[in-house]
């Protein structure tokens, strides 16, 4: 797998994963997480055990942007997911069935994948009218954040992580808090009962070392938070024990903070292009939007974008002015976003698993 890659999962899929939540009586009224994060039924159709969690997780480190993929080898997926092969194909026979998706077998251990519904279930992303919108959300997990989720041993241990990912999406990414807050009734919810006592809880979650956790003891602390966090006076007016984790998730794993980094990498890059080739060609006439650049490089990884723009480069810096002829970088010229774009995913299929 390509690295420097933000693999984008749709909350209600991590939520699935790690198990609905059986707390579901509050104070004057019911929370049902399937109606709240409007989860499909084929999430809900069968048990979640590690290793279909594990083979989720990494088919969605190898899809492309599409949930496409194509021509892997299928004991290169199963050790990428520390599971056996059998173990993997049993679990996409189950997928399969169950509408998640359509599994096509070229050649002994050569297989291709079709996510079914790839925007709407695995990025909660639906078009409406000229706009997309998403209802619930999605988390971006950098691909490093991946690998060490697919090798917690432990299933509840990696069910708790999945939550709070989401948790940390929630209240650190999109509500711009400090840190994430997890009560005891949202995580004794959603794990087994066997292993839901508190002592349990915190031994799971020292367990994660992408997390920075902490109890919150301090009466001072605890008026702070509900001041500062919105959400977060509803959620403790509903719950039934006084206790409350705060977490945050370690820089070297923050999916938000290590696109920013890549970012600005991929904006030097870009300029420094811009500037070679200016003395013979305006780059002003292509109408090339710094978002989508950003869009493609958290998609494709920023190694993998700065690699296409230093080819391109390369190109214009050996042909200057007759490149506008050449018939292989034709469609740079006329649709600027889709070359690169297709350049991206060739590269990506060279670096596929095959």
């Amino acid at each position: 797998m390509e690295t420097n890659r933000h693999i984008l999962i749709a909350n209600k899929l991590l939520v699935a994963m790690s198990g609905l939540t059986r707390w579901t009586k509050r104070p004057d009224h019911y929370r049902y997480e399937q109606y709240h994060y409007n989860i499909p039924a084929c999430f809900t159709a069968f048990k979640w055990t590690k290793s279909r969690i594990r083979h989720i997780l990494s088919i969605l480190a190898y899809a492309d942007d599409q949930g496409k993929m194509e021509f892997a080898e299928d004991n290169t997926l199963a050790d990428f997911a520390c599971t056996s092969v059998r173990s993997l194909h049993n679990n996409l026979k189950t997928f399969e069935q169950n509408g998640l998706m359509t599994v096509v077998r070229h050649f002994p251990g050569v297989i291709s994948i079709q996510l079914t519904n790839y925007l709407e279930n695995y990025r909660d992303l639906f078009v409406d009218g000229a706009v997309v919108v998403s209802k619930t959300g999605y988390t971006s997990v950098w691909h490093g954040l991946l690998s060490e989720l697919i090798a917690l041993d432990n299933v509840n241990t990696l069910r708790l992580a999945l939550r709070t990912i989401v948790q940390v999406e929630k209240d650190v990414h999109v509500q711009s808090n400090e840190q994430a807050i997890l009560t005891y009734d949202e995580i004794k919810g959603f794990l087994p009962k066997y292993c839901g006592h508190k002592l349990a809880i915190q031994k799971m979650m020292s367990g994660l070392k992408f997390l920075q956790v902490s109890l919150v003891e301090d009466s001072k602390h605890f008026l702070n938070m509900v001041k500062q966090n919105i959400s977060l006076k509803k959620r403790v007016q509903d719950a039934t024990r006084p206790l409350l984790l705060e977490v945050q998730l370690s820089a070297a794993q923050d999916s938000k903070q290590i696109k920013e980094k890549d970012r600005t990498e991929v904006q030097l890059v870009w300029f420094e292009m811009r500037k070679r080739v200016g003395e013979f060609f305006d780059f002003d006439t292509l109408k090339v939007n710094r978002d989508s650049l950003f869009s493609m490089s958290d998609t494709f990884g920023a190694e993998t974008f700065k690699r296409v723009v230093e080819e391109l480069k390369q190109a214009f810096l050996h042909h200057r002015e007759d490149l506008v002829h050449s018939s292989t970088h034709k469609l740079f010229f006329e649709e600027p976003i889709f070359y690169l774009h297709q350049r991206l995913k060739e590269n990506q299929a060279k670096s596929a698993i095959a």
